[in-house]
């Protein structure tokens, strides 16, 4: 039976994680973490769609997509995306003619935003359980 509490417990795939990966997870920084997007998938599995974390989550993807790009504030798909931030950086967004610049903000920002969530922290405390119970049957 506890097998099965396992596998409905653990539906994020980190039962599929060896040891050496679940602490290379734990030992990353929170931009370490979010440039890993395989530790991205799994978190957003382990989240609820609809929380505030996971939209914070698409912001950062999608600001990372532009800061690749040669955007520029023109863009209409740049201007809905402003519209997604809070105001401070829709402003900055809308205001500075350095683009990139404002998407680091953005990232940053929002990267912080995960890293204080309940949800990280929860989602931190599964892989130390994994972790801790891998040193243990071994």
């Amino acid at each position: 039976m506890s097998k099965v509490v396992e596998c409905i417990k653990c539906f994020c795939g980190c039962n599929e994680l060896s040891r050496d990966r679940v602490k290379e997870l734990l030992c990353k920084n929170i931009n370490g973490f979010m440039n890993d997007q395989a530790a991205v998938d799994m978190f957003r599995k382990f989240i609820p769609v609809d929380s505030r974390t996971h939209k914070h989550i698409a912001i950062i993807q999608r600001a990372k997509t532009y800061h690749g790009m040669d955007i520029t504030m023109d863009s209409d798909e740049l201007e809905e995306f402003a519209e997604d931030l809070e105001e401070h950086l829709e402003d900055q967004l809308k205001e500075n003619p350095d683009t990139k610049e404002v998407l680091e903000s953005v990232i940053f920002e929002y990267s912080k935003k995960v890293e204080s969530s309940k949800d990280y922290q929860n989602f931190c405390d599964n892989l130390k359980e994994k972790y801790t119970r891998f040193r243990r049957v071994k």
